[in-house]
Protein backbone atom coordinates (compact mmCIF):
# COMPACT_ATOMS: atom_id res chain seq x y z
CA UNK A 1 0.00 0.00 0.00
CA UNK A 2 1.63 3.27 -0.50
CA UNK A 3 0.43 5.03 2.22
CA UNK A 4 1.70 2.94 4.86
CA UNK A 5 5.12 4.59 5.97
CA UNK A 6 2.90 7.95 6.03
CA UNK A 7 0.21 5.99 8.26
CA UNK A 8 3.05 4.49 10.23
CA UNK A 9 4.09 8.46 10.87
CA UNK A 10 0.51 9.61 11.27
CA UNK A 11 -0.80 6.49 12.84
CA UNK A 12 -2.48 9.06 15.93
CA UNK A 13 -3.12 11.31 13.16
CA UNK A 14 -6.21 8.95 11.43
CA UNK A 15 -7.73 9.20 14.72
CA UNK A 16 -8.50 13.09 14.47
CA UNK A 17 -9.27 14.40 11.14
CA UNK A 18 -11.59 17.39 12.00
CA UNK A 19 -8.98 20.57 12.30
CA UNK A 20 -11.86 23.38 12.15
CA UNK A 21 -13.87 22.30 14.89
CA UNK A 22 -13.06 22.72 18.00
CA UNK A 23 -14.65 21.07 20.73
CA UNK A 24 -12.57 20.11 24.24
CA UNK A 25 -14.43 17.97 26.78
CA UNK A 26 -12.40 18.17 30.15
CA UNK A 27 -12.27 15.42 31.84
CA UNK A 28 -12.91 17.27 35.24
CA UNK A 29 -13.75 20.86 35.06
CA UNK A 30 -10.76 22.85 37.00
CA UNK A 31 -8.88 25.93 36.78
CA UNK A 32 -6.24 24.01 35.30
CA UNK A 33 -8.01 22.75 32.87
CA UNK A 34 -9.41 26.06 31.66
CA UNK A 35 -5.88 27.02 31.45
CA UNK A 36 -4.97 24.20 29.54
CA UNK A 37 -7.99 24.80 26.96
CA UNK A 38 -6.83 28.21 26.61
CA UNK A 39 -3.45 27.03 25.90
CA UNK A 40 -4.43 24.86 23.19
CA UNK A 41 -6.35 27.32 21.85
CA UNK A 42 -3.51 30.37 22.05
CA UNK A 43 -1.49 27.01 19.95
CA UNK A 44 -4.22 26.53 17.05
CA UNK A 45 -4.46 29.82 16.41
CA UNK A 46 -0.88 29.90 15.64
CA UNK A 47 -0.45 27.02 14.08
CA UNK A 48 -3.33 28.13 11.82
CA UNK A 49 -2.09 31.64 10.66
CA UNK A 50 0.98 30.41 8.87
CA UNK A 51 1.07 30.06 5.54
CA UNK A 52 3.30 27.40 5.32
CA UNK A 53 5.33 25.49 8.11
CA UNK A 54 8.63 22.87 7.51
CA UNK A 55 9.35 20.76 10.34
CA UNK A 56 11.87 18.05 11.11
CA UNK A 57 10.91 15.23 13.51
CA UNK A 58 11.72 11.61 15.24
CA UNK A 59 9.81 9.02 15.99
CA UNK A 60 10.95 6.46 18.82
CA UNK A 61 9.13 3.50 18.74
CA UNK A 62 9.42 1.36 21.93
CA UNK A 63 8.14 -2.72 21.35
CA UNK A 64 5.68 -4.28 23.77
CA UNK A 65 8.46 -6.72 25.09
CA UNK A 66 10.80 -4.47 27.31
CA UNK A 67 13.65 -6.77 25.55
CA UNK A 68 13.50 -6.03 22.20
CA UNK A 69 15.36 -3.41 20.58
CA UNK A 70 13.73 0.47 20.22
CA UNK A 71 14.06 2.14 16.88
CA UNK A 72 14.16 5.86 16.14
CA UNK A 73 13.40 7.53 12.47
CA UNK A 74 13.72 10.81 11.42
CA UNK A 75 11.71 12.86 8.97
CA UNK A 76 10.24 15.74 7.46
CA UNK A 77 7.08 17.49 6.75
CA UNK A 78 6.15 20.27 4.54
CA UNK A 79 2.87 21.94 4.88
CA UNK A 80 1.02 24.59 2.64
CA UNK A 81 -2.62 24.81 3.20
CA UNK A 82 -4.08 21.47 2.02
CA UNK A 83 -0.83 20.67 0.49
CA UNK A 84 2.14 18.81 2.16
CA UNK A 85 5.34 16.71 1.55
CA UNK A 86 6.24 14.26 3.59
CA UNK A 87 10.00 12.34 3.99
CA UNK A 88 9.83 9.23 6.06
CA UNK A 89 10.68 5.57 6.55
CA UNK A 90 12.15 5.52 3.05
CA UNK A 91 9.66 7.51 1.54
CA UNK A 92 8.77 10.62 -0.06
CA UNK A 93 4.98 11.34 -0.31
CA UNK A 94 4.13 14.40 -2.28
CA UNK A 95 0.12 16.10 -2.25
CA UNK A 96 -0.86 19.29 -3.63
CA UNK A 97 -4.40 18.24 -2.52
CA UNK A 98 -5.90 16.62 -5.83
CA UNK A 99 -3.67 13.96 -5.95
CA UNK A 100 -0.64 12.24 -3.86
CA UNK A 101 2.46 10.52 -4.68
CA UNK A 102 4.00 7.68 -3.20
CA UNK A 103 8.14 7.31 -3.93
CA UNK A 104 9.40 4.37 -2.56
CA UNK A 105 13.62 4.78 -2.80
CA UNK A 106 14.10 1.27 -2.25
CA UNK A 107 12.53 0.16 -5.34
CA UNK A 108 12.84 3.43 -7.09
CA UNK A 109 8.77 3.39 -7.82
CA UNK A 110 6.12 6.07 -7.64
CA UNK A 111 2.48 5.75 -7.56
CA UNK A 112 0.28 8.57 -8.32
CA UNK A 113 -3.49 8.20 -7.04
CA UNK A 114 -6.55 10.74 -6.17
CA UNK A 115 -6.15 12.38 -3.18
CA UNK A 116 -9.50 12.18 -1.21
CA UNK A 117 -8.92 14.49 2.59
CA UNK A 118 -12.03 13.05 3.68
CA UNK A 119 -11.50 9.08 3.59
CA UNK A 120 -9.44 7.18 5.88
CA UNK A 121 -6.03 7.13 3.52
CA UNK A 122 -6.08 10.64 3.35
CA UNK A 123 -4.95 12.18 6.37
CA UNK A 124 -2.95 14.92 6.40
CA UNK A 125 0.16 14.67 8.62
CA UNK A 126 0.17 18.46 9.54
CA UNK A 127 -2.72 17.65 11.71
CA UNK A 128 0.09 16.56 14.21
CA UNK A 129 -0.18 20.17 15.26
CA UNK A 130 -3.59 20.49 16.29
CA UNK A 131 -4.92 16.93 16.99
CA UNK A 132 -6.04 17.73 20.23
CA UNK A 133 -9.04 19.61 19.26
CA UNK A 134 -11.52 16.87 18.80
CA UNK A 135 -12.56 13.61 19.86
CA UNK A 136 -10.57 13.80 23.30
CA UNK A 137 -10.79 14.65 27.02
CA UNK A 138 -7.64 15.89 28.35
CA UNK A 139 -6.11 17.09 31.79
CA UNK A 140 -2.94 19.15 32.92
CA UNK A 141 -0.01 16.77 33.89
CA UNK A 142 2.08 19.69 35.20
CA UNK A 143 4.69 21.21 33.48
CA UNK A 144 8.76 21.96 33.48
CA UNK A 145 11.43 23.80 33.14
CA UNK A 146 13.37 23.45 29.57
CA UNK A 147 16.26 26.44 29.88
CA UNK A 148 14.20 29.82 30.04
CA UNK A 149 11.01 28.20 28.48
CA UNK A 150 7.86 26.28 30.23
CA UNK A 151 7.25 22.99 28.74
CA UNK A 152 3.31 22.31 29.87
CA UNK A 153 2.15 18.29 29.94
CA UNK A 154 -1.03 17.56 28.88
CA UNK A 155 -2.96 13.65 29.08
CA UNK A 156 -4.96 13.55 26.07
CA UNK A 157 -7.62 10.32 26.50
CA UNK A 158 -9.99 9.29 23.69
CA UNK A 159 -13.60 9.24 23.90
CA UNK A 160 -13.47 6.52 21.64
CA UNK A 161 -13.09 3.72 23.31
CA UNK A 162 -12.72 1.50 20.68
CA UNK A 163 -9.13 3.05 19.33
CA UNK A 164 -6.25 1.17 19.56
CA UNK A 165 -4.28 3.76 22.25
CA UNK A 166 -5.94 4.21 25.50
CA UNK A 167 -3.46 7.78 26.29
CA UNK A 168 -1.38 10.32 24.84
CA UNK A 169 0.84 12.68 26.67
CA UNK A 170 1.63 16.29 24.59
CA UNK A 171 3.99 18.38 24.90
CA UNK A 172 3.88 21.72 24.52
CA UNK A 173 6.53 25.03 25.12
CA UNK A 174 4.19 27.43 27.05
CA UNK A 175 6.23 29.90 25.90
CA UNK A 176 6.67 29.98 22.18
CA UNK A 177 2.86 28.52 22.10
CA UNK A 178 4.85 25.38 20.05
CA UNK A 179 4.34 21.75 20.46
CA UNK A 180 7.43 19.62 21.11
CA UNK A 181 6.51 15.66 21.20
CA UNK A 182 3.16 13.38 21.21
CA UNK A 183 3.97 10.15 22.84
CA UNK A 184 1.25 7.53 22.01
CA UNK A 185 0.40 4.50 24.70
CA UNK A 186 -1.45 1.50 22.46
CA UNK A 187 -3.72 -0.96 24.09
CA UNK A 188 -0.98 -3.84 22.52
CA UNK A 189 1.57 -2.13 24.97
CA UNK A 190 3.83 -0.61 22.43
CA UNK A 191 4.67 3.08 22.19
CA UNK A 192 5.50 5.76 20.13
CA UNK A 193 6.90 9.11 20.86
CA UNK A 194 6.96 11.65 17.97
CA UNK A 195 9.48 14.51 18.47
CA UNK A 196 9.35 17.75 16.63
CA UNK A 197 12.93 18.67 16.39
CA UNK A 198 12.82 21.83 14.56
CA UNK A 199 10.34 23.90 12.96
CA UNK A 200 10.37 27.05 10.09
CA UNK A 201 7.26 28.81 10.15
CA UNK A 202 6.12 30.49 6.76
CA UNK A 203 9.29 29.03 4.73
CA UNK A 204 9.42 29.62 1.37
CA UNK A 205 7.73 27.04 -0.49
CA UNK A 206 6.39 26.73 -4.22
CA UNK A 207 2.68 25.02 -5.26
CA UNK A 208 5.79 23.01 -7.24
CA UNK A 209 7.23 21.19 -4.33
CA UNK A 210 3.97 19.29 -3.57
CA UNK A 211 4.23 17.50 -6.99
CA UNK A 212 6.10 15.21 -8.19
CA UNK A 213 9.01 15.43 -10.66
CA UNK A 214 9.98 12.57 -12.61
CA UNK A 215 13.17 14.30 -13.48
CA UNK A 216 14.82 14.57 -10.42
CA UNK A 217 14.68 10.42 -9.86
CA UNK A 218 16.52 8.83 -12.72
CA UNK A 219 14.95 5.55 -14.10
CA UNK A 220 12.28 6.13 -11.68
CA UNK A 221 8.60 3.90 -12.11
CA UNK A 222 5.24 5.52 -12.42
CA UNK A 223 2.28 3.83 -11.65
CA UNK A 224 -0.66 5.49 -12.37
CA UNK A 225 -3.80 5.07 -10.48
CA UNK A 226 -5.81 7.67 -11.58
CA UNK A 227 -6.60 6.75 -14.97
CA UNK A 228 -7.92 3.81 -14.02
CA UNK A 229 -11.21 4.95 -12.08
Amino acid sequence: MQLDKMKQFTMFLVLVLAVANFSFAPAEPSVKDKEVTKLLKEISKKYKAYKSLKADFSVLSEPADAKAAKKTEKGSLTTKGGNFKLVFGGQDIYCNGKYIWTYTKETNECIKDNYNANSGSGVNPSKIFTIWEKGFLYTSDGSYMKGKSEISKVKLTPTDKTKPYFLMNLEVDKTAKTIQSLKVSFKAGNKQTYTITSQTPNAAVSDKDFVFDASKYPGVEVIDLTTKK
